[in-house]
């Protein structure tokens, strides 16, 4: 179906696929197919994917421009039902190629007038 980007998870263990520019993420589990579309039907869109070791960023480009990002996306199970962001989250955290800060918390300054 023009549109629309079957995703499929041929993998061994979980997958994030990361909806941009909008930050919404969807796990996959092995296996599991999903399809990344418009909610707006006759939109002409391009994806731009870029794919890491656990992590699959899919952006919607809008009238085919790479410049034009606004069509709202969604993503949709093998039956056809629309999921929700966090699908299957669970406690995990997004993957990605910088490391969380490890900064300790200090105390603000004492400020005098």
């Amino acid at each position: 179906m023009p549109g629309r980007l079957p995703v499929d998870h041929a993998g061994s263990g979980p997958l994030c696929l990361f909806i941009e520019p909008y930050g919404e993420d969807f796990w996959l589990e092995p296996g599991e197919a999903v399809a990344v579309s418009p909610v707006s039907d006759g939109i002409n869109v391009e994806f731009t994917v870029t794919v890491a070791d656990e992590l699959v960023s899919v952006w919607l480009h809008e009238d085919v421009d790479p410049h034009k990002v606004g069509s709202e996306p969604q993503v949709i199970d093998a039956s056809g039902t629309p999921l929700k962001c966090g699908h299957q989250r669970h406690d995990r955290a997004i993957p990605g190629p910088f490391p969380a800060a490890q900064t300790k918390r200090t105390a603000s300054p004492a400020i005098s007038a």
